[in-house]
């Protein structure tokens, strides 16, 4: 089992109010919005529905705050598309035992039915929010992007391996 940081990675919140959002943003950024609780790959960034009309979008740097500047443009006064690359941190949870450490500590099922790749939500992790994305499989195992609030970023590091080394379950 492996968790790793993961560094390098840009994070932006895009959000508009126009009456159909999802025409916006394929108008806006050439491709289909993804739906409720998915992930779509548009090289070389990834991007989530989080809500209807708002989205998070993740890849190198430069990607993202060109994304996001874009969309800006498009947008104009009816959004907000927001850098929160700083704010953030990105971890990485692959392998055999991925599933039980997340359920120790999240109420979600990572199960294939119930989370197969391309799934992206947002949850609670004991008592840190977290966005959740379920990434393609690695040598046959699970994958599993998470991404908190920097302020938790310790604490759910702290508490990701202590469960994954088995000191608590």
């Amino acid at each position: 089992m492996r968790l790793a940081s993961l560094s390098g990675l840009g994070i932006a919140k895009l959000q508009v109010w126009p009456d159909n959002p999802d025409a916006w943003f394929a108008r806006a950024l050439g491709v289909v919005a993804p739906t409720a609780l998915t992930e779509i790959e548009s090289a070389p960034v990834s991007i989530a529905w989080m809500a209807p009309g708002e989205w998070l979008v993740i890849g190198p740097e430069t990607d993202v705050e060109r994304l996001r500047q874009r969309s800006a443009d498009a947008a104009g006064a009816f959004g907000l598309m927001v850098d929160i690359t700083h704010g953030r941190t990105v971890f990485e949870l692959s392998g055999s035992g991925a599933r039980n450490v997340l359920a120790a500590h999240s109420p979600l099922d990572f199960g294939d039915t119930a989370m197969p790749v391309g799934t992206a939500c947002r949850s609670l992790l004991s008592d840190a929010g977290f966005f959740i994305s379920r990434r393609p499989d690695r040598d046959g195992e699970p994958c599993f992007r998470l991404i908190v609030d920097q302020t938790m970023a310790d604490y759910a590091a702290r508490m990701l391996r202590a469960t994954i080394s088995g000191d608590i379950l």
